[in-house]
């Protein structure tokens, strides 16, 4: 019994050897169709309004050789303007007409207002825009309309306000944006909010709650964790990654490719193009690939000229998932 326990005994360690040396070519192996999603579904996009100082013309030319072949529509160029408050439609045909000549697809549209503005008129004129994209998306290319969450402090809704975390505030921003999602439920558009921790919908768990307490198809996710982390946070960047993820990634329709850094001063954050700041891009892109579907990743937060790095920086990140 017990030369029959030692034989056994060595088996095992045979099979667990032999696990142990095949673990890094497993690991290679997934790493690998990882990759390969990603580079199959993950796909570049860029703001228009990083060429809004060039002409219609130039602006189409230049996006197409930068490499994109998607765009989030903000509808200005040095030469022609589409404004939802005096809808030239003939400029949105320009403008369209200039865009699929180039083989450019719109993916979003640019529907950002201050959902909880403390002004009455600023958020009744964010709302009068909103409902014209939902109304009128047909006519600009894409379904997708991406709006901040907005704060209640009265000189930036970029900037934070202690009322942002008050029930009262998650209260009037979910009510607010399960009117728009209802609208657009009616006409086929999707709203899809982008969470950054100095606005009402500040974090993982409060995008969690508001999708869990509005079931709507129309209401979606701008994926950019950049937006969530506080200075003293981003030492935590795998575990919150993930967290964020977890609790809310099926819900992305359009992600964003910016970075993060601590701010010189104070307990802030700074939000530069990507590649100038600690994001751990391998592990987001690599998250964003497991959702296995394509998703345009539009670069933001950065000049003309930035461009080409910050492109050329993303792309470089899938290689190292």
């Amino acid at each position: 019994m017990r030369d029959q326990s030692r034989l056994l005994s060595r088996r095992d360690c045979l099979r667990l050897a032999g696990a142990v040396a095949a673990a890094p070519a497993l690991a290679a192996r997934a790493a690998g169709d990882v990759r390969a999603k990603a580079k199959r579904n993950l796909k570049l996009a860029v703001f228009t309004g990083v060429y809004a100082g060039l002409s219609l013309e130039e602006a189409g030319r230049k996006i197409r050789a930068d490499g994109f072949g998607a765009v989030i529509l903000e509808g200005t160029f040095a030469d022609i303007r589409f404004d939802p408050f005096a809808a030239d439609w003939e400029a949105s045909k320009k403008i369209m007409s200039c865009l699929e000549r180039n083989g450019i697809k719109v993916v979003g549209l640019y529907g950002y207002y201050n959902v909880v503005a403390p002004d009455p008129a600023v958020r009744n004129r964010g709302e009068q825009r909103m409902q014209f994209l939902i109304e009128n998306w047909k006519r600009l290319g894409s379904n997708n309309i991406s709006t901040e969450t907005g704060s209640l402090n009265p000189r930036s809704e970029w900037e934070d306000s202690p009322e942002n975390a008050t029930e009262e505030a998650y209260q009037q921003c979910r009510d607010s944006l399960e009117k728009f999602a209802r609208m657009a439920e009616k006409t086929g558009a999707v709203i899809s909010i982008e969470p950054y921790w100095k606005n009402v919908i500040g974090s993982a768990e409060r995008a969690q709650r508001l999708f869990r307490d509005v079931q709507s198809p129309a209401l979606r996710l701008v994926m950019d964790p950049c937006n969530y982390f506080r200075k003293a946070e981003l030492g935590q960047m795998q575990t919150m990654l993930e967290d964020i993820f977890r609790r809310v990634g099926n819900r992305t329709v359009l992600a964003h490719a910016k970075d993060v850094k601590p701010a010189a001063n104070a307990d802030d954050t700074e939000l530069p193009a990507a590649g100038r700041g600690v994001l751990d891009y391998p592990l987001y892109l690599r998250l964003l690939a497991q959702l296995d579907r394509e998703i345009y990743l539009a670069v933001e937060h950065l000049t003309l000229a930035e461009v080409p790095a910050a492109r050329d920086y993303v792309l470089a990140q899938i290689e190292r998932i």
